[in-house]
Order: structure tokens, then C-alpha cells, then sequence
């Protein structure tokens, strides 16, 4: 009879191997592209050499804090010693690992992520869980389901689901200060000179971003490039990630081409799941903004100071990090057609291509509502639903080209 610990170790080999062949695949794909520049090798290597949290750890030097949204001020872990690294995933492999143990109809992201996981050589020093979607709230008892047991501690984010109330901007600023409480206990205390520091930094980092936003917005900046550098910035230490933006962003110089310019709303997209951006390209068409959390959205507004104390600090970030976020969990969100609105304005937007990954409910209920007032501000607008499988990239390749013919007409 076989050792069923033998099997589960042959299982997990072979796990191991297709993640691995999914990324070195995608890797291949975009060093080989006739617009590859060496200024990009950087951000192909950190995923070349590892995009695991043990491997991040011993790139960084510094504890890892596990994030699952971007709500949590990043600012405030570098200020206490941590490293911010939000758990993603576009594996199809790794979500297959745990497929068994899941709803058909899991967040795939988050499958994958826990399939990802379930593989790791060592768990994360600490989780800190904002609680935006179902998905995210119910992430440690996935994790239990698939027998991913963590010491590690976790910080829960109650994330107040209003942005316009008083209440609730007060609710979020004793969450910013829990959060500082929980890493001074875990790591190193945030003090007022380090936040100034750590907001310094960021602030510089913001900066290099901006200057790839406004190339983009020219369009001079393919999307599976904008994609994996942001992917990237998780993958190693703040200072060295945007030194290598500095270096790349000169090579941007030229119209990526196609003909179609085009918002992309909706989904996350996460190495190595490029599926959907190589698809619009070869469509025709042309990323120039989006407002996706994988991407665009990887900062929120500069963090703007107006009282340098302690609390003066905490309470700017709390407030840029909510009232910057456009997540759809949020019940009065209608800035996020006026964002989109906003970014059509002078960089020839001619629709908004609204992603949709396959057990995504939070995304999926918001196209259902965006779609007429996108369609009344004059702009085209299609749905994709779809997962991390390559079956549909035919179905969706040809939807993505009579989209494309139709927007001369917008």
C-alpha cells in the first residue's frame, strides 16, 4: 500500500514544478519581447529568484508582515522595522492545490495564494487582515481548511465600509492606531521619527510612480510592463525597488501602439496570470489607466500633513488610506466613475474594459452598476468574467477585437 505522506510529498513536488513552469513561461515570454530593455531584468529576477514570503524575508533582512489588502498603511510597518508584503497570486498551479478543500467558486487570487502558501518553507512572522470582502474575512479559516496551521500572530483591520461618514473616519483612526500598537508589540515601535522618515521614503517612491502613471497616460508604457513592475514592489526593500524604477523609466520614451486606448477596471491582475494583458494587446488595444489594486491603485494620494505630531501623522495616513481607496466593498463609492471619467479627460480614452475574475462578487455586483453611467459619460464598455485558465483566451481575444472595431464609433 503506498505511505500516503510519500504520496503527499510527490504531490507537492509536482506542485511545486507547474508553479515554477507558469513563471518561468511568462518570464520567457516577456524577456523575449522586441521591447525588452536590460533596465527591466530587475523586476523579471525578483520573480525569477523567488516571490515567496521565506524568499522575500531573506532578500529584505527584516520581518515580513503578511497583508491581504492594501487598506493597512505601509508606511507605518516600514516605520516599525517590517516588511509589507501583500499575499497574491496568479498561479493556476498553486490554486489547484487547494482546489479540493474550497468552494468551486473561491476568490481565485486568494486560491492561489493559499495553494502558494501551502508550499512554503516557513510561514509568515505576522498577518495583519484588513476586513474588506467575504474572501479576506474568512481567509485564516481557508487557511485551517487546508491544513495551513500558523503561530504566527494576527492583527485584525476592521475596516469601516462608509467613507463620507464622521463616524467612520474616527472608527478607522483607532484601527491606524491599533495597527501601530500591534507592530510596536511584535517588532519595533513606530515613533514620530520614524513615521517622518518612512513617510519621506514612500513619498520619494510615490514620486517615481506618478512619472510612469503620466508616461503611461501618453501611452507610452505597455501593460505587462506597468503590471509586473507594480507586481514587483512587494518583492524587495523599498529603497532598492524604486532606484530601479528611476532606471527604467527613461526607456519609456515611445507610443506602445494600438489603436484602441482603453480603461481597465475591475479584478486584480497578478504574475504569472498576464492572460487578459496579452490578450488586449494583441486586440489592438491600449491600456492608458486603471484603477486595478494589483496596479494603478498600489499607492493611494500623497499622505498630505498638516499636524506633525505623533497623532497628526497617524491620523494623515488614516485618512489618505481611506478616502484613497476605491474598492467596491465600500457602500458609497460613486467617485469611482468620476475617477474614471477623470482619467479620459486628455489621454484619448475611447472605453473601460471592466475584468472580472470568476468568484469575485464585490467586482462582479459593481460592472452591473457601472456600466450605464460609463455608457452615458460616452464611453464603450465591455465585461470579461473569466479565471487563470488559458481555455477562453480564443472567446475572449475575439470579443476584445469587435470591441476594438466599435470604438472609432465612441
Amino acid at each position: 500500500m503506498p505511505n500516503p505522506q510519500s504520496r503527499q510529498t510527490l504531490l507537492q513536488a509536482k506542485s511545486r514544478e507547474k508553479i515554477r513552469a507558469e513563471a518561468a513561461a511568462e518570464l520567457a515570454r516577456l524577456s523575449a519581447r522586441p521591447d525588452y530593455r536590460p533596465e527591466l531584468a530587475y523586476f523579471l529576477d525578483l520573480f525569477r529568484e523567488g516571490s515567496s514570503v521565506s524568499d522575500v524575508a531573506r532578500r529584505v533582512g527584516r520581518p515580513v508582515a503578511a497583508l491581504l489588502c492594501l487598506q493597512a498603511p505601509l508606511e507605518l510597518f516600514q516605520a516599525a522595522g517590517w516588511h509589507p508584503f501583500k499575499i497574491f497570486s496568479g498561479s493556476l498551479g498553486a490554486g489547484q492545490v487547494t482546489a479540493p478543500r474550497l468552494p468551486a467558486l473561491t476568490c481565485p487570487v486568494l486560491r492561489s495564494a493559499l495553494g502558494e502558501l501551502g508550499l512554503e518553507e516557513e510561514a509568515a512572522c505576522a498577518w495583519v487582515i484588513p476586513t474588506t470582502c467575504d474572501w479576506v474575512v474568512k481567509f485564516r479559516e481557508m487557511m485551517r481548511l487546508g491544513g495551513l496551521a500558523s503561530a504566527a500572530p494576527v492583527h485584525w483591520l476592521e475596516l469601516p465600509h462608509l467613507k463620507d461618514s464622521a463616524r467612520a473616519r474616527d472608527r478607522w483612526l483607532a484601527e491606524v492606531v491599533g495597527l501601530k500598537d500591534f507592530l510596536a508589540r511584535s517588532g519595533g515601535r513606530p515613533t514620530r521619527g520614524r513615521l517622518l522618515d518612512s513617510l519621506a521614503a514612500f513619498q520619494k517612491t510615490r514620486r517615481a510612480f506618478s512619472r510612469l502613471v503620466e508616461a503611461r497616460r501618453a501611452g507610452r508604457v505597455p501593460a505587462v510592463w506597468f503590471f509586473l513592475i507594480a507586481n514587483s514592489f512587494f518583492l524587495d526593500g523599498l529603497e532598492s525597488w524604486t532606484t530601479a524604477l528611476e532606471a527604467a523609466l527613461p526607456i519609456f520614451q515611445t507610443p506602445a501602439g494600438g489603436a484602441g486606448t482603453v480603461f481597465l477596471a475591475g479584478s486584480p491582475i497578478y504574475f504569472p496570470n498576464f492572460k487578459l494583458l496579452h490578450l488586449l494587446e494583441a486586440a489592438g488595444l491600449t491600456v492608458a489607466a486603471d484603477d486595478l489594486c494589483s496596479s494603478e491603485r498600489l499607492f493611494p494620494v500623497s499622505v498630505a500633513v498638516d499636524d506633525p505630531s505623533e497623532i497628526g501623522l497617524l491620523k494623515a495616513l488614516a485618512e489618505s488610506y481611506h478616502q484613497g481607496c476605491l474598492c467596491p466593498t465600500f457602500g458609497d463609492n460613486e467617485r469611482r466613475i468620476n475617477n474614471i471619467w477623470s482619467a479620459a479627460q486628455g489621454s484619448g480614452l475611447k472605453g473601460v474594459i471592466f475584468h472580472v475574475l470568476k468568484g469575485c462578487h464585490p467586482y462582479d455586483l459593481e460592472s452591473l452598476a457601472l456600466e450605464e453611467p460609463i455608457k452615458r459619460a460616452g464611453l464603450r464598455f465591455i465585461k470579461l468574467e473569466t479565471d487563470f485558465a488559458a481555455e477562453d483566451s480564443r472567446n475572449l481575444l475575439a470579443r476584445l477585437e469587435a470591441f476594438g472595431n466599435n470604438l472609432g464609433s465612441a
